[in-house]
């Protein structure tokens, strides 16, 4: 078949005639201007160090047009939010929760309630038995719980003692199921006693963008805080954008400069931190500061003074050295940084410091952002690489190259079935995660462990679970050891 010759399309109203030159006037004008420009804007070379002010994501949205509504969907932009019919999952239709049989209690404790648009959570007086209302002022994530905080005229935000399961459809007292205790009516009202019920002066850290605690007092009743975007945004990762803004808003040349030295040289950003070019330890202090919670209270506020970036003026910019400031002491049962007895890490806490004892983190280049979308959370960095399989299996295979054809071999399961992957042995449900008000195990980051049955022979099952039974449950731990020596040889 003949091609057709193409031929540029002429124009109907004068065909075969000359454009008109007049019309592409102010174009070529505009052209000449921008050359001209050229020849006296130059590219202005930035500081290594330096201080800014924080401008909230709404400015870095104005030329992160992509970037920010993909972080606009994600459950850290969403972390902290009014309380509206699209923020609420609770049951507020004139709900109530009554406290379990063994407490002795039956008449209900909390009703959930709307009024004039406004919700309400009321608790039973201990005393009186009349129900006092607190209006939710914000309501905290919506994943996999919900908590409500109420404001005080003092301005703290005191968290109220009943959260919403989203996994069990109602509402559960988060505090006492965490510990084991029995929530009474009197125990609520304790719980919103304790310091650390002061919301904005604790968990607000890791819950807002720029926290800033301007004054507080002794007994946490008064609270003057504030802080620049509500949830995780663009500045509580990549630090104060005031003069990246400024940087690229005045010189245009700045932005080709900037994104030719960016992407073909792999330099900086001109005011503004990124985790995957900043050094080991900078980088993943973005991450730890809100998910490595292994951390002694002693240095709570140097986490709290933690700021990406790289200051002048001596900001706490590299809190690497943190990391493993808590020992691991095996059996610890602290809730969510529990330690199983075999002295490695157990509880949802402790999955950031899953990953830092590993070999990937000590030997490697290997970060979260790696596997996790640093933009928006819930998503995978690449489709398929949170779960066992070929997308997994291909990212590990990377580095160790010289196992790619040799799966069998390596795992003595059929490629592409349940324990050839390798999730299945270096990355077992290790990592006990009760956030949601049920128990469940996610799997752990420590992906050099090779699996450890007898660990589990001494331990036991709920000392030291291993890998090979969590699949093969109707074999015992010494049915694992035997396998495993029999496969890889004594020792191994």
């Amino acid at each position: 078949m003949a091609r057709k010759k193409l031929s540029r399309k002429k124009s109907a109203k004068n065909p075969g005639k000359v454009p008109n030159l007049r019309k592409a006037a102010p174009f070529l004008g505009a052209a000449g201007v921008l050359l001209v420009l050229a020849a006296f804007v130059r590219f202005e070379s930035y500081e290594s160090l330096y201080d800014a002010e924080y401008v909230g994501s709404e400015k870095c949205g104005e030329c992160h047009t992509v970037t920010y509504d993909r972080w606009l969907d994600s459950p850290h932009a969403k972390m902290l939010r009014e309380p509206s019919m699209e923020s609420v999952v609770g049951d507020f239709d004139d709900g109530s929760w009554t406290p379990p049989p063994e407490t002795g209690e039956v008449e209900p404790a909390v009703r959930t309630y709307t009024e004039g648009g406004k919700y309400f959570m009321a608790l039973r007086d201990p005393g009186t038995g009349e129900f006092v209302p607190f209006q939710i002022a914000y309501v905290v994530g919506y994943q996999y719980r919900q908590t409500y905080l109420t404001q005080e005229t003092g301005g703290v935000l005191r968290r109220l003692p009943l959260q919403w399961s989203t996994a069990r459809g109602e509402f559960f007292p988060y505090w006492n199921f965490q510990e084991g205790s029995l929530p009474t009516v009197a125990d609520l009202w304790a719980q919103m006693e304790v310091p650390n019920s002061a919301w904005n002066l604790f968990c607000a850290r890791c819950h807002t963008t720029h926290l800033d605690i301007r004054d507080n007092d002794a007994a946490h009743t008064v609270a003057d805080v504030a802080w620049t975007d509500n949830g995780i945004a663009c500045e509580a990762c990549h630090g104060p954008g005031s003069q990246h803004v400024n940087y690229f808003a005045h010189n245009y040349v700045n932005r080709i400069a900037a994104a030719v030295n960016s992407r073909l040289r792999g330099e900086p950003v001109a005011y503004v931190a990124n985790a995957p070019k900043m050094t080991r330890g900078e980088d993943l202090s973005v991450c730890a500061r809100c998910h490595g919670a292994d951390i002694y209270i002693g240095i709570q506020d140097i986490y709290r003074m933690y700021e990406p970036g790289y200051s002048r003026e001596g900001r706490v910019n590299d809190i690497s050295q943190f990391f493993t400031a808590a020992p691991l002491e095996p059996g610890r049962m602290v809730p969510t940084v529990e330690v199983w007895p075999d002295g490695t890490p157990k509880g949802i806490g402790m999955l950031f410091r899953s990953f830092i004892e590993s070999d990937h983190y000590l030997g490697s280049e290997m970060a979260c952002y790696d596997c996790h979308d640093p933009h928006n959370n819930k998503l995978p960095a690449e489709a398929g690489i949170l779960q066992a399989g070929d997308v997994s299996d291909a990212y590990c295979l990377g580095c160790h190259t010289e196992l790619a054809g040799q799966v069998a071999e390596h795992t003595f399961h059929e490629p592409g079935t349940e324990g050839a992957r390798c999730y299945d042995c270096h990355g077992p449900h290790r990592i006990q995660n009760i956030v949601a008000g049920v128990e469940r195990f996610v799997r752990t980051h420590d992906f050099s462990s090779i699996p450890d049955p007898a660990a589990t022979v001494v331990h036991g099952v709920d000392g030291s679970p291993n890998a090979c039974n969590e699949c093969h449950a109707d074999q015992t731990a010494d049915w694992a050891v035997e396998q495993m020596e029999a496969w890889w040889g004594e020792g191994r």
